[in-house]
């Protein structure tokens, strides 16, 4: 019995063998594409809902105008955090799915997983700037991520060894596709330890453990061939 079967999804169009990459039929190709559609849908809502938590500076001269808004600097600063968090998520998920000849019910089932993690973003946004922020909130925040980063490279992995993907995929997606996101999860959970010492900064280890880990891995040839 498949993965489809056990998920409740009727897949027809059959399992293909690892490593194959013959062409999809247009029914498996439109369904992967509705997904992609669906998801980005979904983000693009999510990033709207990070604009309308943002509060709205007061005053009735400039002075007061320029003073309202730098006692909420927090506010439009965890604001630009979440919506780079987002969109960086987008951007893997754009540049796999543009692949993506066939979404077995294992991948649609993880990628709705993927999503739920997207739209509570906005709400562990807001639970952020209208609490003092201290190490559990942060450790919240960053475990959400670090777990949508996770179903992301689980995401690589079924659609590799399903057979997925369409004949011409880069190889770097082919082989260790997933490295790249167990990167940005493992920043995501080592950020944690270094809030008690560096407070807010633990913010930009979010962007600066991926920088110099993917280069390493790329340099290394660990995260796979390119081109």
């Amino acid at each position: 019995m498949t993965d489809d079967h056990l998920l409740g999804i009727d897949d027809t169009g059959g399992s293909e063998p690892p490593g194959r990459r013959e062409a999809f039929d247009s029914t498996d190709r439109g369904a992967a594409d509705r997904l992609t559609f669906f998801s980005d849908a979904v983000v693009a809502i999510a990033m709207t809902l990070l604009a309308i938590e943002l509060p709205v500076p007061q005053g009735d001269t400039a002075a007061e105008l320029v003073t309202s808004f730098t006692e909420e600097w927090y506010a439009y600063l965890a604001f630009l955090i979440s919506f780079a968090v987002i969109a960086r998520h987008w951007i893997s998920h754009h540049r796999t799915f543009r692949y993506v000849g066939r979404a077995s019910g294992a991948v649609v089932w993880l990628n709705m997983a993927w999503l739920l993690m997207i739209v509570l973003t906005p709400f562990l946004t807001k639970l952020i700037t209208e609490k003092q922020l201290d190490g559990i909130l942060f450790g919240v925040y960053a475990v959400a991520q670090a777990l949508q980063t996770t179903l992301f490279a689980l995401i690589i992995v079924v659609l590799g060894r399903g057979g997925m993907f369409l004949p011409g995929t880069p190889r770097h997606i082919l082989h260790r596709g997933w490295v790249h996101s167990a990167i940005a999860a493992a920043a995501f959970l080592i950020s944690i330890p270094f809030f008690p010492l560096i407070g807010a900064w633990s913010f930009a280890l979010w962007g600066l453990i991926p920088a110099v880990l993917e280069r390493v891995s790329d340099r290394t040839g660990f995260s796979g061939p390119e081109g």
